[in-house]
């Protein structure tokens, strides 16, 4: 196995601990903090791509290297963490702490019932034509049926999956130029 790929296996590793140790101390738990553990998964993907990489360039023969090679091999890393932490995401969501999705869908309960209350937000309600003959309780189901499948662990999984897979695809773009250029200063692009 490929080095980059260890140490991709290795930030999993340290963000998922870091994940639990939030969890159980219940640091960083309201929706605050969620940004904050965000930019904790974002870190980590860098720091595993850029660790990575320089691994994999350190063992390299330069004269043989590629841009092109190297976006691939620091996208292997990436991909390898993308997939791993957004299977992590949903086993967390679904078996470790199904409260916090439980808790966005009673806010979201309390919301839309106040906006059926609301006689305007009921009427800009009405204007759409698919919910112009339904009623009270088919416009909650019908909105409520939105939330959940939001709220839902596929959906954060699926979520935090594509933007991973994009935010690597750039890292691993961003990383090439900026290792070529500076650190190892390849002027070949």
């Amino acid at each position: 196995m490929r080095i980059s790929l260890k140490i991709a296996i290795l930030f999993v590793g340290i963000w998922f601990t870091g994940k639990m140790v939030f969890f159980k101390t219940q640091i960083l738990q309201d929706e605050a903090g969620v940004k904050y553990q965000v930019m904790w998964n974002i870190l980590c993907l860098l720091l595993a791509m850029s660790i990575g990489t320089i691994a994999e360039k350190r063992k390299e023969n330069r004269q043989e290297s590629s841009a092109l090679g190297d976006i691939k091999n620091t996208l292997g890393g990436g991909m390898l963490y993308t997939v791993l932490v957004a299977g992590l995401i949903y086993l967390y969501y679904a078996k470790i702490d199904p409260s916090y999705n439980a808790s966005q869908l009673a806010k979201a309960e309390m919301m839309v019932n106040k906006m059926l209350d609301d006689p305007k937000a009921m009427k800009k309600l009405r204007d759409t034509p698919e919910s112009e003959v339904m009623t009270r309780d088919e416009i909650y189901k019908s909105q409520m049926d939105n939330y959940k499948a939001i709220f839902s662990p596929t959906a954060t999984m699926t979520i935090s999956l594509l933007g991973m897979l994009l935010l690597s695809t750039i890292n691993a773009i961003v990383l090439t130029v900026i290792f070529r250029r500076v650190l190892f200063k390849q002027r070949t692009l």
